[in-house]
């Protein structure tokens, strides 16, 4: 995996990870951001958050959903259940419950109305859609569930989705 692919690191972002670093350690924790540019990760776990500069960085594993984790010498479960409740709590924009079935159709037209706008569109899994190669977007499909590390794009696309109705 690597530390300097901008779209890979992109995908990290809500999910746990075990960063190594340079003195032979590690961190657990779930991805808040990576920063685009110089690479840093912040991470989160339920009682703090912890920057990691990317020169200190020697790689990073992706966690399966139910992982163990250290937390004050205790060792604690984590389910998917878990995950939710964090996403919730972590990134209130973006989480919206749809039904799979509402979502779907949300999707297909997310994409017709980016297509509308002659805008490459490829579909990722059940519910990601890339956006002109660069930009992700993931349930409820509105300008504050697009990622991006090119600004420039993400901007253009969000204004574009500015005119999407997702209700």
């Amino acid at each position: 995996m690597s530390l300097t692919d901008g779209l890979e690191l992109l995908n990290l972002i809500g999910r746990q990870v075990e960063v190594h670093l340079v003195n032979e350690t590690s961190v657990t924790g779930r991805v808040y951001t990576v920063d685009p540019e110089t690479h840093n990760f912040i991470l989160q776990d339920s009682t703090s958050t912890t920057f990691l500069p990317y020169s200190n960085i020697t790689k990073y594993t992706v966690l399966p959903d139910h992982v163990t984790t250290h937390v004050s010498n205790h060792v604690t479960k984590v389910t998917l259940a878990d995950l939710r409740e964090i996403d919730e709590k972590y990134f209130p924009s973006t989480v919206r419950h749809i039904s799979k079935e509402n979502c779907e159709k949300l999707k297909v037209r997310l994409v017709e109305h980016l297509q509308k706008h002659r805008v490459p569109v490829e579909l990722r899994g059940e519910e990601e859609v890339v956006v002109a190669g660069v930009v992700r977007c993931r349930p409820p499909y509105d300008r504050n569930s697009c990622f991006s590390t090119n600004d420039i794009v993400l901007g253009r696309i969000q204004n574009i989705l500015a005119t999407f109705d997702v209700s």
